[in-house]
Order: C-alpha cells, then structure tokens, then sequence
C-alpha cells in the first residue's frame, strides 16, 4: 500500500430529504461534485430508508418500515390500553411523561416520537426498531458500520443527536487526524421543508450554508495533504403538500370504531389497519371508493420490499398519491408545507448522489449505497 492510499480520506455526507428535484432547482454543489444523480429510496418515511440504506436490504429484510408496527404483547405502553379518551392538552402532557419514562429507563436506544399518537392506541404498538442503527449490531442485517468495525477502519461518525452545525465543525477538526472515514448525518433540511416547502428561499439559504461546509472540508483536506473521496447522498425526496384529507373521521362515519371494530395507525401519507378478515374487506372497498389513494396489494408490497407476512405493519395499507396528507393524523393535527413517504416511484421521492470523482458511476438506489462505499475504500466481502 501507497503512502497516499494509506492517507487517503473518504467523507460521506448524508442529508435527509435531499431530493434529486431540489438539487436540480437550485443548482446544489455543482462545482464541488462533478458526478451526480438521481437515487432511487424505497417505499416508506426515513425509519425505513436509513435502515436500507445503511443495510442495503429491503425494510421486509432488515425488519424495518414504519416507526410504529402493531405488537400488543410488546408494547412499552400497554399499561395505556385503559385509559379514556382524554382532551388535546392533557393528551400533550401526558405523552411527555411517556417520553421522560421511557428515555429513563432506557428502553428505545434508536429515534422515536410520540407525535399525537392516542395514549390508549399507544398500547397497541411497539417501536419498530429499538436498537440503533448508527452503532455496530444496530440492525439484524449487517450495516455498513458493522463492516468498518470489523475491517478495521479507523472511522467517526456523527447524527441526529447533536446539532449539525456542531458536527460539520467536529468533522472539519479530524480531517487531519488518522481518520479513514468520517460519516455525518443530518436532519435540519428535512425539519425545514417540512414547514416552508420544498423550494423556499430558506431552503436554498440553508444549502448555500452546507456548501459553505463542504468546500472548507475540501480546503482542509488539500492543506493537510490528504487525497479526499467526497460523497453526498439523501435517503429520499421530498414533495409539496397541495390538499389533505380528514381520512380518521372518515373512517369513523363508516361505523367503524377504532379501538373495538379496527386497529389503526394514521401516518402522513398512508394509514395502517389491523382487523379481522370480513371487517378487512369491507373497510378496504370503502377506502377505494373515496379515491383519496389507493389499498396497497400483496403483489404490490412484495415488489416494494414492504410486504410482512405476519401483518405487523399493516393488514390493510392505504397509500395517498403525491402532495396529499391525512390531517389529522398521528403525526400532527396541522398541514404542513411538504411530506415524504409517498410512492417511490415519483420523482419528487427519489433522493440524490454526489461525488467529487469525475470517473465515477453513480449508484442507483440507496440499496446500493452500502457495497458501493465499502469498494471504494477498499472492503471486500465474501
């Protein structure tokens, strides 16, 4: 091995809700990145598309979709199930208590929130994943920090935990230390979105400021002498939200009874139900008929990587197209200016890949993502 290979420097940079159209639009990095391109993510909201990412295996592989999977007997919060329905503000303040119980004892170690989540529904369900894919043995797949630990690589990596401002700086500190791989996660775009849309101006101020962040990491490099490999990526897109739809209330009307009749988890952009077999099929032709979105076929989740034979994750799943939000749902009470989570196929949720070597050939997929680092510097598997 080369001196310069042995002082070579990948960084990896991986902002959440980066998608190909933004990147586009704005024009971002392309000075800094000759190679870049559109990425393909998967089906579901980033509880999903990190694990993928990081496993490069589908959710139905690493166990991963939603947040929140239906398990009863699992449930951190199954004392709830007696509660009675209670007022918006006394429901606020006692999720925060949950939230404080739960973080003191340690239970989930990975990101969760509780959202507007009802605390009797709470007793129906589990986080999905407790453990936390950022660490080594964080999935039941192997991830790709599983294989810089155990090829040796001499890596640091920073995520949500901490503020990205924070982080960027740490990073810039350990450019010229013994460092082979720095990775760092950000989710501040994401939140950003979220409430002003996809195209605002502060959108475009805040990825000014990222780029502000990679070219001193590129100066840093140069002025320490080391060879650097720059990525960027995102694990999905993001998409205006043009119209919403009371689907809880909807469902009501039917004269089904949450709790008694179905069992439901009403996402952003897809409500999950859980119920028996004849109430399944009623409730799936009237969700049809409202032409609001569509039920998700067997053969259709297959193919997306999201179908679970054991129907923790939903038995019925019905998906809203493009830019349309269930308000309310569990996930907040307001619309809000953009959302993820819709089909994969748009273009508005495929993702984006970046990087500094001309010669290089993008991935496709955020499947991809994991063997492709891994080659680039130098990791072979069997």
């Amino acid at each position: 091995m080369t001196e310069t290979t042995r002082n070579e420097l990948t960084v990896v940079i991986l902002i959440d809700a980066l998608g190909w159209e933004i990147v586009q639009r704005f024009g971002f990095a392309g000075t800094l990145f000759p190679q870049s391109g559109p990425l393909e993510t998967i089906l579901g909201y980033s509880s999903a598309a990190i694990p993928s990412l990081l496993s490069g295996t589908k959710p139905s592989e690493h166990g991963s979709w939603a947040m929140y999977r239906y398990s009863p007997s699992t449930s951190p919060f199954k004392l709830l199930r007696f509660l009675p329905n209670l007022p918006h503000p006394l429901e606020w303040r006692l999720r925060r208590w949950i939230r404080r119980v739960i973080d003191r004892r340690k239970v989930i170690k990975g990101y969760y929130d509780l959202y507007e989540i009802p605390p009797r529904m709470l007793s129906y369900f589990d986080v999905a994943t407790r453990t936390d894919p950022y660490t080594p043995g964080g999935l039941r797949r192997e991830t790709l920090f599983d294989c810089l630990e155990t090829s040796g690589i001499r890596y640091r990596q920073w995520n949500y935990r901490t503020p990205e401002s924070e982080n960027f700086r740490q990073l810039l500190s350990l450019v010229g230390s013994d460092k082979q791989l720095l990775f760092l996660y950000t989710a501040e775009l994401d939140a950003l979105m979220h409430r002003v849309g996809i195209f605002h101006n502060d959108v475009r101020e805040k990825l000014a400021w990222y780029e502000e962040q990679l070219a001193k990491i590129v100066t840093t490099a140069c002025d320490a002498g080391r060879p650097l490999r720059l990525y960027l990526f995102s694990d999905h897109g993001m998409t205006e939200v043009s119209d919403a739809v009371d689907l809880m209330r909807e469902v009501e009307s039917w004269g089904f009874r949450l709790g008694t009749d179905i069992v439901a988890f009403y996402d952003s952009t897809m409500a999950r139900f859980w119920c028996d077999a004849e109430t399944r099929v009623r409730l799936g032709k009237r969700l049809n008929e409202t032409g609001w979105g569509r039920v998700m076929s067997d053969k259709e989740l297959d193919a997306f990587g999201c179908r679970f034979e054991d129907g923790s994750y939903g038995e019925v799943i019905f998906l809203l197209p493009p830019g349309r939000l269930i308000v309310p749902s569990f996930m907040g009470r307001e619309t809000i200016a953009a959302m993820h989570g819709y089909d994969p196929d748009d273009r508005f949720s495929k993702g984006c890949f970046m990087s500094n070597e001309a010669s290089d050939n993008c991935p496709g997929s955020i499947l991809d993502l994991k063997s492709y680092l891994l080659e680039r510097i130098g990791v072979t598997r069997e």
